[in-house]
């Protein structure tokens, strides 16, 4: 039985290639990982507004009257409902990103 050598040379050497493509794969996913959840942070900065939006409010309930007061106030709660969702995303698209 002849012993090839050669096959076994190059067999190891496209294993550790594999494996090297392996490691800058994963490397260069994790980096980019990181870059798209730093930019998501600086981006969707979406805190809890609620003192601000209790002021806005009450400015709006003492400087308009009747119908504008009404229409005015229910479409700053459909925008706080908007945010609330947009908040909602990004936490599911934040938590999403993750490297194996």
């Amino acid at each position: 039985m002849d012993f090839d050598f050669d096959w076994w040379n190059d067999y190891w050497e496209r294993q550790r290639q594999k494996d090297d493509l392996r490691s800058q794969i994963k490397n260069d996913l994790e980096s980019e990982a990181n870059l798209l959840t730093s930019h998501l942070e600086h981006c969707y900065a979406v805190g809890s507004l609620s003192e601000r939006h209790k002021a806005i409010v009450n400015q709006i309930e003492h400087n308009f009257d009747g119908q504008a007061n009404k229409a005015l106030v229910q479409r700053f709660e459909e925008n706080q409902m908007k945010l609330l969702k947009v908040k909602m995303i990004y936490e599911m698209l934040h938590d999403s990103i993750k490297v194996r």
